[in-house]
C-alpha cells in the first residue's frame, strides 16, 4: 500500500494600535507614550504560521511533523507584544522535554524561585513524531523536538539579559527526544508522553550532550526528565 499524505495549515494576522500611533505620533523609546482613558495602548503586528505534514504508511503507522513560525514587531507605543499576545514553547503541546513556558526568551534564564512563565515576540518550533500502532487501540510515539522564542528588543527595554533575535539564533534552540503511549478509542485518545532535553539554550555551552544523559542516576532524573499526560494528539 501506497504511504497517504496529509497537509494542515493555520494563519493569522493581527494588528493593533497602528492607527492611533500613527495619528498620536506616539514613541516609547523617545519617551512618547500615548494613553487612551489613561492607559497606554498596545502597538504592534503579529502574524503566525502553522504548517503540519502527516504521512502514514500501512494502515496504523504514522509520521507527523509540525513547524511553527511565529513573529511580532512591537513599535511606537510598545517595546514587547501584550503578555496574552506573546508566544511561549515547552509542555505537553510544545517541546516535551521542557516544562510549560519554561524556555526561552533567548538565552534568558529565570533565576528566581517562581514558577517559570516566559514569553517572546518571536516564535520558532520544529516537532516530528512517528507513531506506530502496539496492539489494537494502543500506539507508541518516538518525537525530536526543537526550538525557542525570544524578544524583538534588547535588555534596554525588556530587563531581560540574551532574550533579543539575533543571527545567532540557531545555536539558542532548546532541543528534547523522548517517547509516549496513546490510548486512541477514536472518540478521544490519552497520551502519556517522557521527554528529556538534549540542548539546554541558557548553558554556557548548548551543543548535544549526550555524555551527560545518566538514566541511572536519580538526581539527572529529576533535573532532566518530564513527563506529559494529555488528551489529543500535541499535533
Amino acid at each position: 500500500m501506497q504511504p497517504r499524505i496529509a497537509y494542515y495549515f493555520n494563519g493569522l494576522i493581527d494588528l493593533s494600535g497602528n492607527i492611533v500611533g500613527l495619528v498620536t505620533g506616539a514613541n516609547y523609546k523617545k519617551g512618547k507614550e500615548k494613553t487612551i482613558y489613561n492607559a497606554p495602548f498596545s502597538q504592534y503586528v503579529k502574524a503566525e504560521a502553522d504548517v503540519r505534514y502527516y504521512r502514514r504508511y500501512g494502515l496504523y503507522t504514522t509520521w507527523a511533523s509540525r513547524v511553527i513560525v511565529g513573529v511580532g514587531i512591537p513599535y511606537g507605543n510598545s517595546v514587547e507584544l501584550p503578555y496574552i499576545k506573546q508566544f511561549f514553547i515547552g509542555g505537553n503541546n510544545s517541546l516535551r522535554g521542557f516544562r510549560s513556558r519554561s524556555v526561552g526568551p533567548g538565552l534568558y534564564i529565570d533565576t528566581s524561585n517562581f514558577i517559570p512563565d516566559q514569553t517572546g515576540d518571536i516564535k520558532l518550533e520544529f516537532n516530528t513524531e512517528l507513531r506506530p500502532r502496539i496492539s489494537g487501540p494502543l500506539y507508541g510515539a518516538l518525537f525530536f523536538e526543537a526550538g525557542n522564542i525570544w524578544l524583538v528588543n534588547d535588555s534596554n527595554y525588556t530587563h531581560k539579559p540574551n532574550s533579543q533575535f539575533t543571527k545567532k539564533f540557531l545555536r539558542e534552540f532548546a532541543v528534547d527526544v523522548g517517547l509516549g503511549l496513546r490510548f486512541d478509542i477514536v472518540l478521544f485518545v490519552i497520551r502519556f508522553d517522557v521527554g528529556f532535553p538534549l540542548a539546554k539554550p541558557y548553558q554556557q555551552n548548548p551543543k548535544f550532550r549526550f555524555g551527560e544523559i545518566e538514566f541511572n542516576s536519580k538526581a539527572w532524573r529529576g533535573q532532566n526528565i518530564v513527563y506529559n499526560i494529555a488528551i489529543g494528539y500535541p499535533f
